[in-house]
């Protein structure tokens, strides 16, 4: 069973059949599943099997690791050197984490922080020289 964080794949689930404006009922007839089956998922009781989970990424055009919490990408609409420069904003917000509180922060606010850090940075080093 999953927990029932807003990372968890039962609240996304919920989340994305929301959002694309889906009863339980369109989106487990779409799915080829009762709607009991799919209210299950999304409270966390049943697990989709491996096919199920993969028709709900590509009806939601999302990665089947964004649904199980693998990746915080929904889909790739992003090139090669986006993705990787996000992976390394991503990395650098958790460094920062451990003295600067950016969990309040959305993530503009968070890319925003880390850019004036480094922009201080590379004054700080031009005066050095």
């Amino acid at each position: 069973m999953y927990t029932t964080s807003d990372t968890s794949f039962p609240s996304k689930l919920k989340a994305l059949r929301i959002t694309h404006g889906k009863s339980q009922e369109a989106l487990a007839k779409e799915l080829g599943i009762s709607r009991s089956c799919l209210a299950n998922y999304e409270t966390g009781n049943r697990q989709p099997d491996q096919e199920t989970l993969i028709r709900i990424a590509d009806i939601f055009n999302v990665l089947t690791d964004y649904l199980v919490d693998r990746t915080d990408f929904r889909n790739f609409d992003l090139t090669r050197s986006e993705m990787d420069e996000l992976i390394q904003i991503k990395n650098k917000l958790n460094i920062y984490n451990d003295f600067l509180d950016l969990s309040s922060m959305d993530i503009e606010g968070r890319i925003a922080v880390i850019q004036f850090y480094n922009h201080i940075n590379r004054i700080v080093k031009n005066e050095e020289q």
